[in-house]
């Protein structure tokens, strides 16, 4: 049986400074400090699962920031899909994967947005994430509601917020990542809104509103013992 296991990282399968706990390896460095972490017990998990199917990480992250993951020497994703799909990391090679769904006039729309909310003091970062989303982190002296006029489609994880193209999303990162690795079971596991048009398309979810998990390990666990 083929299994393809498509996961979320931030905040699913590794986890920052701030959640730190004794032992957790460190996977990536930002400005010269600990970044991300994943635990001894997830990491031997994931190499167990990845040792007998199919798994790549689908995520939010720019090329850059996926790129400072270092991993571990004995084990490194082959493949990533990155920029919430549009592009497909392999190795040292970098791929259009649903970039193509950024056209013109949304990359017209992105830059328009990204000029408003520039100079807002609603927000300390504002910026276009690899030509293909604008993303926004609110002030930290902020805490209202902001609505957006705008036919792209709106995602938030706490202070972040991202206006992703319409069909620019984890769903349809999914669907062409079946296409290259075939599968008659898919396993998913995410823990925001951003993650949901993947999860709702697994055959088993883990995460937002399907299988809850307390950590990493939970979920890796109940993966490894679903395999054939």
């Amino acid at each position: 049986m083929k299994i393809l296991f498509a996961c979320d990282l931030d905040g699913t399968l590794i986890h920052s400074y701030k959640k730190f706990r004794d032992g957790d390896i460190c996977v990536e460095i930002y400005d010269g400090h600990e970044q991300s972490f994943i635990s001894p017990r997830a990491l031997d998990l994931l190499k167990k699962i990845s040792a007998q199917i199919d798994f790549v990480p689908i995520t939010t992250r720019s090329i850059a920031q996926y790129r400072r993951i270092f991993w571990t020497e004995d084990f490194r994703p082959k493949v990533a899909v990155v920029a919430n799909g549009s592009y497909l990391l392999d190795g040292d090679e970098q791929k259009n994967f649903l970039r193509d769904f950024v056209d013109e006039e949304i990359s017209r729309e992105l830059e328009t947005l990204r000029e408003k909310f520039s100079t807002d003091d609603r927000f300390n970062i504002c910026r276009i994430v690899d030509e293909s989303f604008l993303f926004l982190r609110r002030s930290d002296d902020f805490d209202g509601e902001i609505s957006f006029d705008t036919n792209l489609t709106v995602g938030q994880t706490g202070k972040k917020i991202y206006l992703f193209p319409p069909r620019l999303n984890k769903g349809e990162a999914l669907k062409k990542l079946s296409e290259k690795f075939p599968a008659d079971k898919i396993f998913c596991a995410g823990d925001s809104e951003i993650d949901f048009p993947m999860l709702e398309l697994a055959d088993e979810a883990f995460g937002f509103k399907f299988t809850p998990f307390d950590n990493a390990e939970d979920f890796l666990q109940r993966i490894l013992e679903r395999l054939p």
